[in-house]
């Protein structure tokens, strides 16, 4: 049966609900709230600290977040000594608050994260419930949390948690200030609104006002009775405060590096849009095919059960529809644009599909999609006890640089990787199974059933985002690198993304065995940081004359080394594919 799409015009508009107040089947708004805080307590916040932290963003901002709780400049973030200024700061201020409460930990540097996602399941909760009541928005609550990219990607410290809860922030309170009744609340609204856009510039980029104001500006055009209320989104107060979040820090920053502001437009801005031959950019593009098919992955299981359930037809009211076909289309389509993107880069259009899904699946029972989804658990867990019972022969896993996108890890991974994966996998396959097994026998539960398959997989994911670390982390020789003295340096080949994770894990100082001074605008302009980068035969120099230190070496380039160096020593320990070698006195 082809799906039918039925979009009239909006009902007249009834009062929110109140904390109270019930709505069919007794749900309350309050219940809801509760219901959704639960469910990111037990997903978000209390497995934060489970897993080291990564290389790559995780190190960088943990890293430079350290350093603040430690002494160092909270106007100028810092990594392995070098001003890291290609994003604005409000994440590190969070992290490095975060940090003076529980201590430098996993926990306290995924926190900010874990706490952005939950404040955005909440307004994706008030934004679906405005237009369809507590249960359609916790609904769009249970989609958007227990969607597998929030239980992976979201779990990576980077700026996309937090910024996302701004960005829904701005659009919902946009909204209000166009609905207002008068113009008292309208502008209350509408500062708030930039507000939100500040914060969400202070915390990524100008996509932080780009993002909702294009929406909202297109969603109104779009809405005849949104159009009157468009023009209070111009509000004066709402302006300026946006601006005072946003230019006390470009403006002090670019005092302090001159022409920094004008490289952070050409280079950082312009690398993304232009692609990996702009001077900003050296990281593995995903390409467009690839970008939208994960999305299913990332979305998963919704992304299935709202396909099979869109078989009942789709029944969403204009505004509505306009909202979210705006908001999905402003953020995705100029994403298949840019000549460089990563899978995260959309996860500012999750919560309009999480909304979306809820509209899918408002009033369904859905015990087919209950059945497809047992289905594929069966057929999971099959696999995995197939592969558990004859693995292949071990390969090896690629090197960590030949993992920098969730398409290359999953096929650079090699058996001994898939092996403690498989096992874990069976355990969650088998546990997905059973709760839809229960949703298929009980069919007014299916919905519950499928949220409890969800969480089930997104619990799963974390434990496997944990399991895998050592791959992606140097944190297991932090108790070896704790052995040298102060100021014994750590010589590394690569860039300091690739060996983020030890500024999180070590004290010493990383030698970038190869490293471009040009590649960095502060290094190129000031100076700051080349003594850090090191050529391959000074560094020979340097490890031939005995000095406490400690290296780092990918498997697969031992022997290259060893010809440079000399015979290595057994490692004192593996990270994975790495080889950490110290020298303690």
């Amino acid at each position: 049966m082809a799906a039918s799409v039925t979009i009239g015009p909006r009902a007249p508009a009834a009062p929110p609900p109140g904390p109270s107040a019930p709505a069919a089947g007794g749900l309350t708004t309050r219940r809801a709230v509760l219901i959704l805080l639960g469910l990111a307590a037990l997903l978000l916040i209390l497995p934060a600290g489970v897993g080291a932290l990564y290389n790559e963003t995780d190190g960088q901002y943990a890293g430079a977040a350290r350093r603040m709780v430690q002494g160092g400049s909270w106007l100028i973030p810092e990594n392995n000594g070098v001003p890291r200024l290609v994003k604005p700061p409000l994440l590190y201020w969070m992290m490095a608050g975060s940090f003076r409460v529980f201590g430098v930990n996993e926990f306290a540097a995924r926190l900010p994260g874990a706490l952005g996602l939950t404040a955005a399941a909440l307004l994706v909760f008030a934004l679906a419930a405005r237009f369809g009541g507590p249960r359609r928005g916790l609904l769009a609550g249970v989609v958007f949390l227990t969607s597998l990219g929030v239980a992976t990607l979201g779990r990576i410290v980077m700026p996309e948690p937090v910024f996302v809860a701004f960005i829904v922030g701005a659009i919902y309170a946009g909204l209000l200030a166009m609905e207002a009744p008068d113009r008292r609340a309208a502008r209350g609204w509408a500062i708030l609104f930039w507000v939100a856009c500040g914060l969400a510039c202070l915390t990524k980029g100008p996509h932080g006002l780009a993002y909702p104001l294009a929406i909202l500006l297109l969603s109104g055009a779009g809405v005849p009775a949104w159009r009157p209320g468009l023009v209070r989104l111009a509000s004066v107060g709402g302006v300026l405060a946006f601006l005072a979040i946003n230019l006390p820090w470009y403006f002090y920053v670019e005092s302090r590096f001159p022409g920094w502001l004008s490289n952070l437009v050409q280079a950082e801005h312009g690398g993304h849009l232009l692609g990996n031959g702009a001077p900003a950019t050296r990281h593995g593009d995903v390409p467009r095919g690839q970008f939208l098919a994960l999305h299913l992955a990332w979305l998963f299981p919704w992304s299935i059960v709202g396909l099979l359930a869109l078989r009942r037809g789709l029944h969403v009211g204009r505004p509505l529809a306009v909202l979210l076909g705006v908001w999905i289309a402003v953020v995705v389509l100029p994403l298949l644009l840019l000549g460089e993107r990563q899978d995260y880069y959309a996860m500012a259009a999750w919560p309009a599909v999480a909304v979306l899904v809820a509209v899918v699946l408002d009033g369904a029972r859905l015990r087919a999609p209950v059945a497809v989804l047992g289905t594929l658990c069966a057929v999971g867990a099959l696999a995995c006890a197939g592969f558990l019972g004859a693995p292949p022969e071990a390969t090896g896993s690629a090197a960590l640089a030949a993992r920098d996108t969730a398409w290359t890890t999953v096929t650079g991974f090699g058996p001994e990787v898939w092996l403690g994966v498989a096992r874990l996998g069976l355990g969650v396959f088998l546990a997905g199974l059973a709760v839809a097994v229960v949703g298929w026998i009980r069919p007014r539960r299916a919905v519950a059933a499928c949220a409890a398959v969800a969480a089930v997989f997104s619990l799963g994911a974390i434990l496997g985002y944990a399991l895998v670390a050592p791959y992606f982390s140097l944190a297991p020789a932090a108790a070896a690198l704790k052995r040298l003295p102060p100021g014994a340096p750590i010589g590394f080949e690569g860039g300091i993304d690739t060996a983020s994770s030890l500024l999180v894990y070590a004290d010493q100082p990383v030698l970038l065995i190869g490293g471009n001074p040009a590649e960095d605008f502060v290094t190129r302009t000031t100076g700051i940081g080349r003594e850090r980068l090191i050529t391959p035969e000074k560094f020979a120099v340097l490890w031939r004359s005995g000095v406490p230190m400690g290296f780092v070496v990918e498997r697969s380039e031992r022997e290259r080394w060893e010809a440079l160096l000399g015979a290595l020593p057994e490692p004192d320990v593996v990270c994975g594919t790495q080889l950490v070698y110290v020298r303690a006195p």
